[in-house]
């Protein structure tokens, strides 16, 4: 029997483990992963994986750009997120729970979050800034806890940073906002997905012009804020520019493939249906290196740059979640399901552990820096996702069966 009451559960039952998606979150956590390992890692640690990579340079670009692994998460998020309300549209059941998709999303997301946060102010803090500035600046590691323990990290200078620790948080105030507009939200968008998708896409292009060139009154309040470290107004309209509403187009590309996805659930693409996907696909990573490695981003400016980028990412999506022979030769394979799987977790616990690798000088000079380093990640992130991750989830598998 089909259950109405809780089909946020009911869609995971009927639509699976999408394995292309499994494999973008891998692609998309190792990216992130890349990017800060050769950014993080100091010149002085003589990483001969480094020296490389400079040397190199598609590698090159490819690396630098792993921020935009950060933007592939967030279309995955849309894309998987409103498939209970298309289902629900389509097949003319009643809407889904706002309460129980919300707590579904917080035993998915705040359980690993927590723990990450406990061994964050408990135990990287004192280990790498040291006790004596962690009991100095009691008053302001009181107020990130908070701020974090409430998703709110990355709304003022004050705590946006992570105390240094875990920059990379900054996603999960975004991922969180969304949860809660999403209910609001999806039930519009299914029924007008176009007339939503671009309005969703034109309102991220204006938030991003204005943080850009404009919201002096807003700026002027982040940069009181920071003043205690003389944050640069630069900083300030970043920090603006990587709000919500800037990524609101990213999201309503997913869910827009989300909806279509469920129409045509079950439809096994033709090798040439399947072979176009994969055709648009390399054309958008063609598009993402024009713009990010050969200079097209100063030809099309912010707005341009963004729309492009946005484009490349959910061509990429869309071949991946194809399902036919092409896509499960490329991208479902075992080691990139098992990273999949855990990548929530990886993406918690890769930069802290790679300040400590840096502040200990682990095989500093030596290439087995690299390998070593990524192989203590899955490691850590696949503890998190067994012991921290899979409880939780279970225990909301058997909830929403009551």
């Amino acid at each position: 029997m089909l259950d109405t009451h809780h089909p946020e559960e009911s869609v995971r039952s009927s639509a699976g483990q999408i394995d292309g998606v499994e494999a973008l979150r891998a692609l998309a956590v190792t990216w992130v992963v890349m990017f800060h390992y050769f950014v993080v890692r100091d010149a002085a640690a003589g990483d001969p994986w480094n020296a490389w990579v400079a040397a190199t340079g598609p590698a090159s670009v490819v690396v630098r750009n792993g921020p935009l692994g950060v933007d592939l998460f967030f279309i995955i998020t849309g894309f998987l997120l409103v498939m209970p309300w298309a289902r629900s549209a389509l097949e003319g059941l009643p809407p889904p729970s706002a309460r129980h998709f919300l707590v579904r999303r917080v035993r998915r997301i705040v359980p690993a979050y927590y723990v990450q946060l406990l061994l964050l102010l408990g135990v990287f803090l004192p280990l790498l800034q040291g006790v004596q500035h962690a009991w100095a600046e009691r008053g302001f590691i009181a107020y990130n806890a908070v701020a974090h323990a409430t998703f709110l990290h990355y709304t003022t200078p004050l705590s946006s940073a992570s105390l240094s620790l875990n920059g990379a948080l900054w996603s999960l105030t975004l991922e969180a906002q969304f949860y809660l507009l999403l209910p609001l939200l999806a039930p519009l968008f299914v029924r007008a997905p176009v007339a939503w998708a671009v309005a969703l896409g034109a309102l991220a292009c204006l938030w991003r012009w204005l943080a850009l060139n404009d919201l002096g009154g807003l700026v002027a309040i982040e940069m009181a804020l920071g003043n205690r470290w003389a944050v640069p107004e630069e900083a300030i309209r970043h920090l603006l520019h990587t709000q919500l509403p800037g990524y609101l187009g990213h999201f309503a590309a997913g869910m827009a493939m989300g909806l279509a996805w469920w129409r045509h659930r079950g439809h096994v693409p033709s090798r040439l249906e399947e072979s176009l996907r994969w055709l648009a696909a390399a054309a958008g990573l063609a598009a993402l290196y024009w713009l990010h490695g050969l200079g097209g981003g100063a030809l099309l400016g912010s707005v341009g740059w963004w729309l492009v980028s946005l484009a490349g990412l959910a061509a990429l999506v869309f071949a991946c979640v194809g399902g036919g022979p092409i896509t499960r030769a490329v991208v479902v394979h075992r080691p990139l399901l098992f990273v999949g799987r855990a990548s929530y977790s990886i993406y918690l616990y890769h930069l802290p552990l790679l300040l400590a690798w840096n502040h200990f000088r682990i095989l500093d000079g030596s290439a087995w820096s690299l390998p070593c380093y990524l192989a203590l990640v899955v490691a850590a992130g696949w503890t998190s996702y067994r012991l921290v991750e899979r409880p939780f989830l279970r225990r909301a598998d058997i909830l929403a069966r009551l």
